[in-house]
């Protein structure tokens, strides 16, 4: 190869590095940015720091009179990687595997300093395998369980680590100079690239998901509003319908909610609101619906229940609100309910259900507050505290 030939890949070589470089520090200044931050963004931080300080070492000791020792940034690649996979279980809040980790990275970085070449260079080649195959496995698993193509990339990219590696244990086996270039450095530098894009990508479609569930969560309370409750119980409602299973529907709607808002203030009716719906929370089942409906009124869907459960559990709520109370600067504020219940009928609509608990939930309201009524398209039935007013 001619010197001008070499000196033009040379200069292309660092040139992507350097484009590399800049499109990791516009990635980390964008995503800093982002309130709350993606999880494992500061783990992924140090890791770029590492990685990059792992390859400015390496082009020192090629490029230079410099020498600096093997295990240099044989130590700082393994803290790196460890550290991306750190950021890979922060974003799984996977709690196991931390302690077996630390262990590995521990013990290859001792191995690494202790051991004389090319001994230390095949601890650091052996324990990247290691950490490359459990990246690749992290992160395929996320990306099967989220419908995630950025973690895709990033596990194509921790099997492309562990595929450099064995070249590189191939070429320390056969003897040659540079066991860590040619096809080992094209892997492991497409690796990099990877990890880059895949990580950006994840974060991207990370953040499209939440702004999706924002638009259909309240942000106070943070239950369905009614667009989530639409969608939510869409097919719920039309298998119910088509089996024949009765749904039940009750709503709730805070008693004197202005007055309490005029005599202490929007926090404490917005603590009302979260009391109420950690409530709900609470009394219903992981199946039911639960939205805040309006202003102060919050609604419950309840498949598969029939108008009498779901009385019943109007009444616990009812009572449930009454004995908790509110507290605003440690006194106690007495804190009430009104509930309106009804069912649908076979070819029952959310509409017609919606419209049928508001009724109830009128009538509540006109005869006195602090009250449960039903209906179910005969004579309405009230009760107060539980008992038949």
């Amino acid at each position: 190869m001619t010197s001008s030939l070499f000196d033009t890949i040379n200069a292309l070589h660092y040139g992507a590095m350097f484009a590399l470089v800049g499109s990791q520090l516009f990635i980390l200044h964008v995503l800093s940015g982002v309130r709350p931050p993606p999880a494992g963004l500061g783990l992924f931080t140090l890791y770029f720091l590492l990685a990059l300080f792992a390859g400015a070492a390496a082009a020192v000791t090629g490029l230079t009179a410099f020498s600096v020792p093997p295990s240099v940034p044989f130590v700082a690649s393994l803290l790196s990687s460890s550290l991306l996979l750190l950021a890979g279980m922060s974003r799984s809040a996977a709690g196991t595997g931390r302690v077996l980790l630390g262990l590995l990275v521990a013990a290859s970085s001792l191995g690494v300093l202790a051991l004389a070449p090319p001994r230390s260079a095949q601890v650091y080649a052996a324990s990247s395998i290691l950490l490359g195959g459990a990246l690749a496995v992290l992160h395929a698993r996320r990306s099967w369980r989220e419908r995630n193509a950025g973690d895709a990339l990033v596990a194509v990219a921790g099997l492309l680590l562990c595929l450099a590696m064995l070249e590189s244990l191939r070429q320390l086996h056969t003897g040659t100079p540079q066991p860590f270039g040619g096809t080992a450095a094209t892997l492991l530098g497409a690796a990099h690239v990877l990890i880059v894009l895949g990580y950006l990508a994840a974060v991207l479609l990370e953040q499209q998901a939440q702004l999706r569930r924002m638009n259909t969560l309240d942000p106070l309370t943070r239950l369905l509003n009614r667009r989530g409750l639409e969608s939510a119980l869409h097919v719920t409602l039309a298998s119910a319908a088509r089996h024949g299973q009765p749904t039940a529907a009750i709503m709730l709607n805070i008693d004197h909610m202005r007055q309490l808002n005029n005599n202490f203030g929007d926090g404490a009716g917005d603590r009302a609101l979260q009391q109420v719906a950690r409530c709900l929370e609470a009394e219903c089942r992981a199946s039911d619906a639960i939205a805040r409906y309006d202003d102060d009124t919050f609604l419950a869907v309840l498949p598969n229940s029939t108008l009498d459960s779901a009385r019943r559990l109007a009444e616990r709520i009812q009572q449930h609100l009454a004995t908790s109370g509110l507290h605003v600067d440690e006194h106690p504020i007495p804190l009430t309910v009104s509930l309106g219940v009804a069912d649908t009928r076979a070819e029952g609509t959310l509409e017609q259900l919606c419209a049928d608990a508001r009724r109830a939930l009128t009538l509540a309201k006109h005869t006195g507050r602090n009250r449960v009524a039903a209906v179910e398209h005969k004579p309405m039935q009230i009760s107060r505290n539980g008992r038949p007013a």
